[in-house]
């Protein structure tokens, strides 16, 4: 059964809500990223308040650097230190990081900043830094991926734990928080998909069309995906549909990454076949252009892993199916709520089933309002309001502030960074580093703090 998000009346960003810019903590490598759910979010809140996207990229030693977002209007990227693998340097690195984001702060006059987190990496300077709120952002359950170690959980626990609003991507993902943090209080809002966006295409800018001109000119029918090309697809199947559909021609546009030596053979395989296209890296503001010159859109994802099977709700499902395109995707339960727009099958073979149904050329008109109507309500427009108006009362009227900081002690054992904190402590550019952090920690909250949690800190935070 399909679950529809429930309209509400039109929402009004209200300047009540005492906020002056919005910093998102968030993994390295934005620069390269697709447009995923983290540049939704930041340019619709780019469109109230000055966004900053913390990437933690910077050689030990090295000053923050803070550019605009070329691509995104009110948005600057903070280049800050990166996060050694080292888990006992966590504590010092992550000071030297919180020390660098004060410093920003200051230089922008942003005095009462809302905290969004997606990096568990970068959980102390989310937590020592004083913000108006913070919110976390669970696109993954972690806690499924089974190759994270128990220090590191231990840092994602307490960034759940510690944010004022925790949204989760998919009710899957809220189910497995629950299961491993102390609380359950989760709001889902799945990826959506700009509606307008994809329902009416602008013009291609990228070279790709010349590849499908042929198939074009003939009239084959077409079958599209676009993300990614890593781990997470299941090469078995998709070498069983081009295998089983020589007359469809396969469209798959994305940079191919973190593939094992079997799944590299098999994308080599892949490529050698007629009826099969490889596009590499589009212009994401072509992919609307390329979704509208084929027929069905599939995701052909592996259903041997919990990751995937039971969080997964991919940006793509819908943002294919606001397009008009029929969209078949291998099991994810999630999914199941948009069932009027995606089509989830169990297993290979009823994928390969269901190949032969779906077309946009055979598409009926109830079919093509059911689906649209699901993909409006899912317009991340829409999923913005919802988000403001559960945060807005979360924040209050109180002073910025730290986070816990004796649950963020209890969560990641402040005893085992000790070495980190003598070393942290002899580093000639600490001093200036951490400075502006001890300016900005109102003294009335330093008080709060135990003297357990104070010790490893007190000479650098002045106790």
């Amino acid at each position: 059964m399909t679950t529809m998000l429930s309209p509400q009346a039109p929402f009004e960003f209200s300047p009540d809500l005492k906020l002056d810019s919005v910093y998102f903590f968030m993994w390295p490598g934005w620069r390269a990223e697709m447009e995923s759910n983290r540049w939704h979010w930041s340019k619709r809140w780019a469109q109230r308040l000055p966004v900053v996207l913390i990437q933690p990229e910077m050689a030990v030693g090295k000053s923050f650097r803070a550019v605009p977002e070329q691509r995104l209007a009110n948005v600057e990227l903070l280049s800050i230190e990166g996060q050694s693998q080292n888990t006992e340097d966590w504590l010092a690195i992550g000071m030297r990081q919180a020390g660098q984001i004060a410093a920003h702060m200051a230089a922008r006059g942003h005095e009462h900043p809302l905290f969004w987190t997606y990096d568990p990496e970068l959980v102390i300077p989310f937590a020592l830094l004083p913000a108006r709120a913070r919110v976390l952002h669970a696109t993954e359950n972690y806690f499924d991926f089974g190759h994270f170690s128990d220090n590191w959980l231990d840092y994602y626990r307490y960034a759940i734990e510690a944010s004022d609003l925790v949204l989760c991507c998919s009710s899957g993902v809220a189910d497995g928080l629950a299961r491993h943090t102390r609380r359950t209080d989760f709001l889902t809002l799945p990826n959506g998909c700009d509606f307008a966006k994809y329902h009416q295409p602008a013009a291609s800018r990228g070279k790709w069309p010349a590849r499908l001109v042929e198939w074009r000119q003939t009239g084959r029918r077409l079958a599209v995906f676009a993300g990614n090309i890593n781990s997470r697809l299941d090469f078995e199947l998709i070498e069983t549909l081009v295998a089983s559909y020589a007359e469809l021609g396969f469209v798959f546009a994305g940079p191919a990454a973190l593939l094992s030596p079997a799944q590299e053979r098999a994308w080599r395989r892949l490529q050698q076949a007629n009826n099969f296209r490889a596009l590499g890296r589009i212009p994401a503001e072509d992919l609307p252009a390329l979704y509208h010159c084929c027929d069905v859109g599939i995701i052909p994802y592996r259903t041997d892993l919990p990751m995937i099977v039971d969080n997964g709700f991919p940006l793509k499902a819908l943002e294919m199916a606001a397009a008009g395109l029929p969209v078949v995707s291998s099991h994810m339960k999630s999914l199941n709520e948009v069932a009027g727009a995606v089509t989830v099958v169990p297993d290979a073979e009823a994928f390969c089933a269901a190949m032969r149904m779906h077309s946009r050329r055979t598409r009926s008109e109830e079919e093509c309002k059911a689906a649209e109507q699901i993909c409006r309500a899912y317009d991340y427009d829409f999923l913005f309001e919802r988000m403001v108006r559960a945060l807005a009362p979360r924040i209050g009227d109180g002073p910025c502030r730290l986070a816990d900081l004796a649950r963020l002690a209890e969560r990641i054992g402040l005893d085992r960074y000790r070495g980190s904190v003598i070393r942290f402590t002899h580093s000639p550019f600490t001093k200036a580093r951490i400075r502006a952090l001890i300016r900005i920690i109102p003294p009335e909250i330093k008080q709060w703090v135990p003297e357990k949690t104070k010790r490893p800190w007190k000479v650098w935070l002045r106790w």
